[in-house]
């Protein structure tokens, strides 16, 4: 059964500061009014239970407007929302929470407003606490005393501790420190498992591709693509750094293949011990990347560069070329040590244009060869790489 389901929603709002023109519009309706735009324009997709949905999108694409429908701080102008079961957001810093309580106060108010009764959100109280890294100094003064990354942290950490059926979150896995972030994607597995409903809005498509199961990408408050993390991020990847409907025809078994021209990707091979089926850990291995480029071409600012990358399409290697490149047909490669775990990765291969900022592609092919490590020691490893240091014992 979905837990979320949304039937040709809009959301007009209006631009005008003007007091009368704002009422006129309230009265009216936005659309009706001169100043009124659609921030959401006929939204339709359904989420199922224990889906953890990425919304991708520039900014003003309506990514925050949709989930403020959805947890219910505004409605929509058109179409249905169907929600089934409570749910728990984390939208901007502080938000539902009363400045002037104290942070444990306003931990009993959010479990209060949400079901749970006094006993339980005071037994509940130190452990968020202490999930959100507030030093006990603060925890009984006023939250309007915090800083943006204590409140943020804590709201967090009160969204995470209830046990709502969906849960919703705009961009707050970019706070907190690095260990902090690696405690709220665990939390976040551990709520995927238990079979929550998890909606997380962000820019960065990495995050997605770590974290969600299917991604939706709005642009404009329309919905332009909704389906595997890999396709739709790729595919929101390559309109923020190429032009509108520029591109080199695609074709072949890769994730996505798009580019500006003049320039073309020939082939993309990577190559080990030939008597192996694949890279041996610590063994030396190549990737050969063929590409041409045209008289035509700026050659200066042209370059060559190869990722591999992890099963969410996340980089652990970057390779790029620090010279110049000719015209004509360019094979370049690029020779390392093995140092990845055993597994499989997928390689990427991009012909870039420097010129433009951010980098942009001449031809850019994302899945265009396998890249296999193997540990025929059986030696146990621990980690994403295993790099060789010199140990001093004294």
């Amino acid at each position: 059964m979905n837990t979320i389901e949304l039937i040709g929603v809009s959301k007009y709002y209006t631009k005008s500061q003007s007091p009368p023109r704002r009422l006129a519009a309230a009265v009216c309706g936005a659309e009706k009014s001169a100043d009124g735009f659609l921030a959401l324009d006929n939204i339709s997709f359904s989420v199922g239970r224990g889906e953890c949905v990425g919304i991708i999108g520039r900014n003003g694409s309506g990514k925050s407007t949709l989930l403020r429908l959805l947890s219910g701080m505004t409605s929509a102008d058109r179409g249905e929302i169907k929600m089934r079961g409570g749910v728990s957001a984390m939208l901007e810093p502080g938000i539902g929470f009363n400045p002037e309580y104290s942070g444990m106060e306003n931990i009993y108010l959010s479990g209060a407003l949400g079901g749970r009764g006094k006993k339980a959100a005071r037994e509940g109280a130190a452990g968020v606490m202490e999930f959100a890294e507030i030093p006990p100094e603060f925890r009984d003064m006023p939250v309007k005393t915090y800083s943006a990354g204590m409140l943020m942290r804590l709201g967090f950490s009160v969204m995470l501790s209830d046990d709502s059926d969906i849960i919703l979150v705009d961009e707050a896995l970019g706070v907190g420190d690095i260990r902090f972030r690696a405690k709220c994607y665990k939390r976040f597995e551990e709520l995927k498992e238990r079979g929550r409903t998890i909606l997380f809005v962000s820019h960065d498509p990495d995050a997605v591709r770590r974290f969600c199961t299917r991604a939706i990408w709005l642009d404009k408050g329309r919905i332009r693509a909704d389906g595997g993390v890999a396709e739709v991020t790729s595919a929101y990847m390559e309109f923020c750094v190429q032009p509108e409907g520029s591109g080199n025809a695609g074709g072949g078994d890769f994730v996505n293949r798009y580019g500006s021209a003049p320039g073309s990707i020939k082939s993309v091979s990577a190559t080990h011990a030939a008597e192996l089926s694949g890279a041996e850990l610590g063994g030396a291995c190549k990737i050969t990347v063929a590409a041409e480029l045209p008289e035509s071409a700026d050659l200066k600012t042209a370059g060559i560069a190869v990722s591999i990358k992890d099963r969410y399409g996340l980089d652990l290697c970057v390779f790029r070329t620090d010279r110049p490149l000719k015209a004509g047909r360019n094979e370049i490669t690029f020779g390392f040590r093995n140092r990845l775990a055993p597994g499989e990765y997928s390689v990427s291969a991009g012909l870039e244009n420097r010129a433009t900022d951010p980098i942009s592609y001449y031809e850019y092919i994302e899945g265009a060869a396998e890249f296999k490590s193997l540990n025929p020691s059986g030696k146990e490893i621990f980690g994403l790489v295993s790099l060789p240091a010199e140990i001093e014992y004294k």
